[in-house]
C-alpha cells in the first residue's frame, strides 16, 4: 500500500515539475526582445506551448491529466492568479481618469459582451462559446477567458478558441492603433489615443504596448483605463453567475450560493488592500511576478488539453464574431476617447 502511495506521489511531483518548467519557459521567452518588443503576453506563450505539446506529447498529457494536476491548475491555481491580479490596480488609479473612465469601462465591457453573446448565437455558436469569446474581447483577453471559464465550465477547446481570437485581434490592434495615430488618421490627441488603446484593446500587454508606442502620456493613460476594465471583471462575473441559467444554459448545483464566483470578491479585496496607504508598494513587482507565473501555469495546463481537431472543427464562425467585436471596440473606443480622452 505504501509503495503505491509513493509511486502516486512521485508521479504527481513529476507532473507538477512539468507544468512548472513549461510555465518558466513561457515566462522566460516573454522577456526576449522578439516577444517583449511586440508586447506578447507570457500567458499567450504558455497556452501556445501547451497546445504544441498537447498535440505532440500525447502520453505525457495523459500522465499529467491522471495525476489530477491539470484539474488543480485550471481551477484553484487559476482563481488564485485572478485574485492576485487585483493588486495591479489601485483605487487612486481608477479615480485618476475620473468618472468618465469608470463609465467608459462599464459601457465597453457590458456592451461588447452583450453584442458578442447575442450575435454569437445568431451565427450558430453555442452559448458557452459565445460567452467565452465575448468575455475575452470585453475585459482583459486571456485572463478574462480563464476567469469566465471558472463560471461557464466550457472546456479546454472552447477556451482555446476564445484565446486564439484574443491573440489575433489584440495583436492586430496593437499595431494598428499607433499607426493610426502616427499618420493622423484618427485625429486624436495623444491622451485620447491612449484612452482609446486602454479602453478597447484586448490584453493588458496589448494596451501597454500600443500606448507606449504612441507616447509616454498615452502609455500611462492606456494602463489606467485598461486596468479599469480589468476591475469590471468583478461585476461581470457576478452578473454572469446570477444569470447563468440564461447565458450558459445551466445553473450551478446548489443554486447561486454554490456557483457564486467568490474569487471575484477576493479580487476586489486585493484591489482595496493594494490601495491602502501603508501597503508596501515595493512588494508589487514580486506579487505581479508570482501572479503572472500562476496564470502561466493555468494557461499552460489549458493548452495541453487543446486539440488541433477541435480548433479545426470550430470553423470560421468564432473568428467572424471576433472580427465584428474588434470593429465594435475600435468604434466605441474612438468615440469614448474623443469624449473623455
Amino acid at each position: 500500500m505504501n509503495n503505491h502511495k509513493n509511486i502516486y506521489k512521485k508521479r504527481r511531483l513529476n507532473a507538477w515539475a512539468f507544468i512548472f518548467i513549461l510555465s518558466s519557459i513561457a515566462l522566460g521567452l516573454s522577456y526576449l526582445p522578439a516577444f517583449a518588443d511586440l508586447g506578447i503576453s507570457p500567458l499567450i506563450i504558455a497556452v501556445i506551448l501547451g497546445a504544441i505539446l498537447g498535440n505532440t506529447a500525447h502520453s505525457t498529457v495523459k500522465f499529467i491529466a491522471r495525476s489530477g494536476v491539470l484539474a488543480i491548475c485550471t481551477k484553484e491555481i487559476l482563481r488564485l492568479g485572478v485574485i492576485f491580479y487585483g493588486f495591479r490596480l489601485t483605487v487612486s488609479d481608477a479615480l485618476s481618469v475620473g468618472f468618465g473612465g469608470i463609465i467608459s469601462a462599464f459601457i465597453v465591457v457590458f456592451s461588447t459582451f452583450l453584442i458578442g453573446y447575442f450575435l454569437g448565437l445568431r451565427l450558430g455558436l453555442d452559448k458557452k462559446s459565445a460567452v467565452l469569446i465575448s468575455s475575452g474581447s470585453s475585459i482583459c483577453g486571456a485572463a478574462a477567458v480563464l476567469a469566465t471559464q471558472s463560471v461557464t465550465k466550457g472546456g479546454a477547446n472552447r477556451v482555446g478558441i476564445a484565446v486564439c481570437t484574443v491573440v489575433v485581434f489584440g495583436t492586430l490592434g496593437m499595431f494598428l492603433y499607433p499607426l493610426g495615430f502616427a499618420t493622423g488618421a484618427t485625429g486624436l490627441s495623444e491622451a485620447a489615443a491612449g484612452f482609446m488603446s486602454g479602453i478597447s484593446l484586448h490584453e493588458v500587454a496589448h494596451a501597454v504596448a500600443a500606448g507606449n508606442a504612441i507616447g509616454d502620456k498615452a502609455g500611462e493613460i492606456a494602463v489606467i483605463t485598461k486596468m479599469l476594465r480589468v476591475l469590471m471583471l468583478v461585476p461581470f462575473l457576478i452578473f454572469l453567475s446570477i444569470f447563468s441559467l440564461f447565458f450558459i444554459g445551466e445553473k450551478g448545483k446548489g443554486g447561486l450560493r454554490a456557483s457564486f464566483p467568490y474569487f471575484a470578491v477576493w479580487f476586489l479585496v486585493a484591489v482595496l488592500v493594494g490601495s491602502l496607504p501603508f501597503f508596501p508598494r515595493s512588494t508589487l513587482p514580486f506579487i505581479n511576478f508570482i501572479d503572472t507565473f500562476l496564470l502561466c501555469m493555468a494557461m499552460g495546463a489549458l493548452g495541453l488539453t487543446i486539440t488541433k481537431n477541435a480548433l479545426k472543427n470550430a470553423g470560421k464562425m468564432p473568428f467572424i464574431l471576433a472580427t465584428i467585436l474588434f470593429i465594435w471596440l475600435i468604434f466605441i473606443g474612438y468615440i469614448l476617447g474623443k469624449i473623455f480622452g
